[in-house]
């Protein structure tokens, strides 16, 4: 089952390449704002949007500067932080399809890494070992359900992609909050969000048979100013 779920959403993946663009059909999601997430005094990673980010010859123009070990790095850094014994490990990353290129001929690895209900994504430059875009994948019948303890599992959910999104875009520990907050208001709002160079997206497949097996994919990349212009994106106040 876990790996049907990583190919699913590699075709998610596919479908919407490298861009915001990219929603087979429309899924209508109900999430309740979640409980701010708790922050820790200490940031596991002082970079900032300029360090994180390089120029690309990729179709977004832009791509991160961590490659999928300094991410994980920096992501179990951020858990240590937290408390958190829930840490990924190198060996866990699995190949997701052979190599192919993006429309530029840039040429282009997936990765997944299952986390308990969840992939996390990746989508890696072959030649650079650079990230293009990282983020978190599920169905919806598991982001709709409850922990045993009563607790939402959109809530879990959403804060995962957003310490995912602090590991590699380089922002501090107290800024989860706010990146939590973005990937809530695209889930609510149905659309991909501009915040700091950054895109913020949920690419969605519908199940015709059961509501309960789409899939739901948050993900974060950086794009150049002229691409925001060109897609017209929405940026988060």
């Amino acid at each position: 089952m876990k790996k049907i779920l990583a190919m699913m959403l590699t075709a998610v993946m596919t479908l919407s390449l490298l861009t915001a663009c990219g929603k087979e059909k429309e899924v209508k999601i109900d999430v309740d704002q979640p409980q701010n997430a708790a922050t820790v005094d200490e940031p596991a990673y002082l970079g900032t949007r300029a360090e994180a980010v390089e120029d690309s010859r990729n179709v977004n123009g832009k791509r991160f500067t961590s490659t999928l070990y300094d991410f994980t790095s920096r992501y179990n850094a951020e858990m240590s932080l937290r408390g958190e014994k829930d840490v990924i490990h190198m060996e866990g990353w699995k190949k997701n399809g052979q190599v192919t290129k993006d429309e530029n001929g840039i040429r282009i690895q997936y990765y997944y890494y299952d986390d308990n209900g969840m992939n996390i994504t990746a989508t890696v430059e072959e030649d650079s070992d650079k990230l293009v875009n990282i983020g978190c994948g599920t169905t919806m019948g598991h982001f709709v359900g409850k922990e045993d303890n009563g607790e939402k599992k959109s809530d879990k959910i959403l804060l995962r992609a957003a310490l995912v999104a602090q590991a590699v875009c380089g922002y501090p520990s107290g800024h989860v909050n706010t990146l939590q907050n973005i990937f809530y208001r695209v889930t609510e709002e149905n659309k991909n969000l501009w915040y700091d160079g950054f895109v913020f997206a949920l690419n969605t497949r519908e199940d015709g048979a059961d509501s309960q097996n789409s899939l739901m994919l948050f993900r974060v990349f950086p794009v150049t100013d002229k691409l925001k212009e060109e897609w017209h994106l929405e940026e988060y106040q």
